[in-house]
């Protein structure tokens, strides 16, 4: 089996990538985004949470905005919740690959991490796969997509590595810049070619 990491920007599209990879039935997917929503429901997570900070955990309530807030104010508050929440997202994802490991029809597992170059994210990956468009692209559909300010934009946008920086350190580039058609024959190309 076959192991990649999956990055990308904000609104560069990882997520459609993901969804296109998941069509195969020789792929397996972990989604750290997804994996971080599962530890916000979790009871056990939630009093952790609320340990580290009561305003960020309210009645069994995770108060997203407060904390999107408070991580592009304070960037000690973003490393210690980061402290909290990587290793068990990184422990999820290795017990997904070892499972994968045991099917013997699954040849590719592929891991969604957005933060993979900026926190150095490593499950022993054969190689390291980037979504991209250009920063002019990406921060029009972040904007479109979410009702947040320009300056809210500008500050997650800031927070991240520059999509330049990323496509940089990757072994391969799916370029996302035009109709979802394209990923998918870029995504099936890759496929057809480890596979």
């Amino acid at each position: 089996m076959r192991v990649y990491a999956l990055s990308g920007g904000i609104a560069t599209g990882k997520s459609t990538a993901l969804a296109l990879f998941r069509v195969y039935p020789n792929i397996v997917t972990f989604d750290a985004d997804a994996c971080v929503y599962s530890l916000y429901q979790n009871v056990q997570f939630q009093k952790k949470l609320a340990a580290f900070d009561a305003k960020s955990c309210w009645k069994g309530n995770v108060q997203k905005a407060y904390i999107r807030e408070r991580i592009f104010r304070d960037a000690s508050y973003k490393r210690d919740l980061e402290r909290l929440i990587h290793p068990l997202v990184r422990k999820e994802c290795l017990a997904k690959l070892e499972e994968s490991r045991k099917i013997a029809a699954v040849s590719l597992f592929i891991a969604d991490i957005p933060l993979l170059f900026e926190n150095g994210f490593d499950i022993d990956q054969e190689a390291n796969l980037v979504v991209a468009t250009s920063a002019k692209t990406q921060r029009q559909r972040f904007i479109d997509r979410n009702n947040f300010s320009e300056t809210v934009v500008s500050a997650i946008l800031e927070a991240q590595l520059p999509i330049a920086h990323k496509v940089g350190c990757a072994d391969v580039v799916f370029w996302n810049e035009g109709d979802t058609c394209l990923l998918e024959h870029q995504i099936k190309r890759f496929i057809e070619w480890k596979t």
